[in-house]
């Protein structure tokens, strides 16, 4: 079921750190219609921004669309601000890409008027947290490598070393001329990084020198932890961050994404089972697309219209499940 509601009236009510992505494609304030004319549009921007990181899990991917690259570098600097850094930024090129609109410049009639190049490209920004440690990250939301840090600081500090003796017996092992900064990475909040398996049981064997058993915990279950804390990608090899995907086929919204758009970042960005968010829901675009692809999903669409355009596309693929697509 979608949502029919303001976005800043209903994500309030979900609950903090609850969905793995976020698809936003919201009005771009360019007059398409009565709904695509927003006051004070950058403030506007920032309350939904706002809440759908409160809603969005640390390691969650935030996607959001836009025609105007100077407005989208505005919310990109606002999506940052909370602690999720510019992952890609993705021009999706409308009209020169496979399908029955490819060459559509071929036809399009060149005027005198014309006084600028004919735009045929729209934008998307992808953000997630890489685990950097930042002044702003910490105030908002702390380091998401925290846990796995500070285990790896504690069993030295319980050993008796510090960072500095631990980086002098790197030195000896590797035999640099100076003394490696390595050691900081595994154990200091700046540039932090889980060690390899070999350099793991290196430090196990050097702390338990001390007296006493460290580093106790096996090092595939470090592992297995660092990859749930890290953000998803599911890379889907030659894909460039220019899109060639042809608009979709309209459908009684003026402005709809096509399915092979939202195939591609709910496939790269997220897992089965997981949850999208789409606050801006439209015909139901984002919804369709989880559902085929084995996510759950919640979402909310102001228009009463398009609610019930999405609701009736749902419906009957709902009752059709063999007509799945694969691949859109």
């Amino acid at each position: 079921m979608i949502v029919q509601a303001d976005c800043l009236e209903w994500l309030p009510t979900l609950e903090e750190a609850s969905v793995h992505l976020v698809y936003a494609d919201p009005p771009y304030n360019i007059g398409k219609a009565e709904w695509d004319r927003v006051d004070d549009y950058l403030g506007w921007c920032e309350r939904w921004i706002e809440e759908c990181s409160r809603v969005l899990k640390a390691n969650g991917a935030f996607w959001i669309s836009h025609s105007k690259p100077l407005v989208l570098a505005r919310l990109s600097e606002m999506v940052t601000a909370h602690g999720r850094g510019l992952v890609n930024w993705v021009t999706w090129d409308k009209y020169n890409g496979a399908g029955a609109l490819q060459g559509f410049m071929d036809g399009f009639t060149i005027t005198d008027a014309m006084r600028s190049l004919q735009p045929m490209a729209e934008y998307l920004i992808y953000h997630a947290d890489e685990g950097d440690w930042t002044a702003q990250c910490d105030r908002e939301r702390g380091f998401i490598f925290e846990p796995l840090r500070a285990y790896l600081a504690s069993e030295r500090d319980c050993a008796g070393w510090t960072t500095r003796r631990v980086a002098e017996q790197f030195q000896q092992r590797t035999g640099s001329r100076t003394v490696t900064g390595m050691a900081g990475h595994w154990f200091e909040r700046v540039q932090w990084t889980l060690p390899t398996e070999e350099n793991y049981d290196w430090l196990r064997t050097l702390f338990n020198r001390s007296g006493g058993e460290f580093l106790r915990r096996d090092y595939e279950d470090l592992r297995r932890e660092y990859e749930g804390l890290r953000y998803t990608f599911n890379n889907p090899g030659k894909v460039s961050s220019v899109w060639q995907i042809p608009p979709a086929k309209q459908n009684g919204h003026p402005t709809p994404k096509p399915e092979a758009l939202l195939e591609r970042i709910i496939t790269a960005t997220s897992n089965p089972g997981d949850t999208v968010l789409d606050p801006f829901a439209g015909s139901g675009t984002t919804c369709f697309v989880a559902e085929q692809l084995g996510r759950t999903w919640l979402a909310c669409e102001k228009e009463a219209e398009y609610v019930q355009i999405a609701e009736a596309r749902l419906a009957h693929w709902l009752k059709q499940p063999q007509l799945m697509a694969v691949g859109l």
